[in-house]
């Protein structure tokens, strides 16, 4: 079958008028698939609500499938049913794994197409990097997603006020293809004096990889010196990641909350869920909700109400051990 992507009408068409084409043809769709009525008029944006992603895993080509799945399709389906909730989302945040395989350019100029229709109703997207990325060729085919002044050159972290919380997006991409990820002590230590500029809100960190001691070979592999950032600091409530292709939540002995988001692409094992998972964030806590894009499954709209731990805890802080550490999956 031929991809339309490479068909006629495009070839002759300059970039951005093709890009301004697909966005048009694209929110006519998700218009048209959208049938309640609040939809269509007076939507706001919500901003104490983010809509949380991860391991998209992008082609180049459209059509190409992974374990019997089209990444592109599946994205493109996560999109439509953010775009059609009630209330959008103040923000989308994926969790790094944005391209596919070897993360080529094509790959990120065939992610920012799809992720178009989100910008154009004024939804603003966060993206983190993840072992199937690239970070220049990221950055050269999607130049709006970081600012040039961004606090790290060498990687692509950064922090997203909210209402009720500071989102703090890290880059534990340390080599493309590599299974592991690391944030480095340059980045730890932005980290921490981060944190220690924001005390006041709760901080909500997103990495693309899962801190994990005990096989240094599949997580952060600098787990030890990211916990010694995050264990000590009140303000610090949850981690959110993804990596593993799987849907999991435990909370610490220190009270952090940490979060593995589900897969928009495929998953290691059949009875895990593909989706996307809402959040909204309060004062005291966040309420997570995962929409599966298969409504059977089981834990389709499941829902997690979690408490923040208490903002001063240093007599409690003090007998936790920075080497217990949450036990959580490991990629297959």
């Amino acid at each position: 079958m031929q991809d339309p992507f490479k068909s006629s009408l495009f070839s002759s068409t300059p970039a951005i008028r093709r890009r301004a084409f697909l966005t048009r043809l694209l929110l006519s769709g998700l218009a048209s698939a959208c049938t309640n009525p609040l939809l269509a008029t007076n939507r706001r944006i919500d901003p104490s609500y983010y809509t949380l992603l991860a391991d998209p895993h992008i082609p180049a080509d459209r059509l190409r499938q992974h374990n019997g799945v089209f990444m592109t399709t599946q994205l493109e389906t996560v999109i439509k049913q953010v775009i059609c909730q009630p209330r959008l989302p103040g923000g989308v945040i994926i969790a790094g794994d944005l391209a596919y395989s070897r993360a080529e350019t094509e790959d990120y100029l065939q992610l920012a197409n799809i992720l178009q229709p989100l910008r154009s109703t004024g939804i603003a997207v966060h993206l983190a990097l993840g072992n199937h990325d690239h970070r220049e060729r990221f950055l050269h085919a999607i130049p709006w997603a970081f600012r040039p002044d961004r606090p790290r050159q060498d990687r692509c972290c950064t922090v997203v006020s909210s209402p009720h919380a500071n989102w703090f997006l890290l880059d534990s991409l340390e080599e493309t293809l590599s299974t592991p990820g690391l944030l480095g002590p340059k980045q730890l230590q932005w980290l921490a004096s981060a944190l220690d500029a924001r005390r006041r809100k709760p901080a909500i960190l997103v990495l693309h990889h899962h801190p994990d001691h005990t096989n240094p070979r599949a997580g952060l592999k600098d787990t030890e010196a990211f916990l010694e950032v995050l264990k000590p600091r009140p303000q610090v409530k949850a981690c959110v990641f993804g990596h593993t292709h799987r849907w999991a939540h435990i909370t610490d002995e220190s009270g952090i909350h940490w979060i593995n988001l589900p897969p928009t692409s495929y998953v290691f094992r059949p009875e895990y869920p593909i989706g996307w998972v809402e959040a909204r964030v309060h004062t005291d806590g966040m309420i997570l909700r995962l929409h599966c894009l298969d409504h059977r499954h089981t834990q389709h709209g499941q829902e997690l109400h979690l408490t923040w731990r208490p903002a001063r805890f240093s007599n409690f802080i003090s007998s936790v051990s920075t080497d217990t550490e949450p036990k959580l999956p490991t990629p297959s």
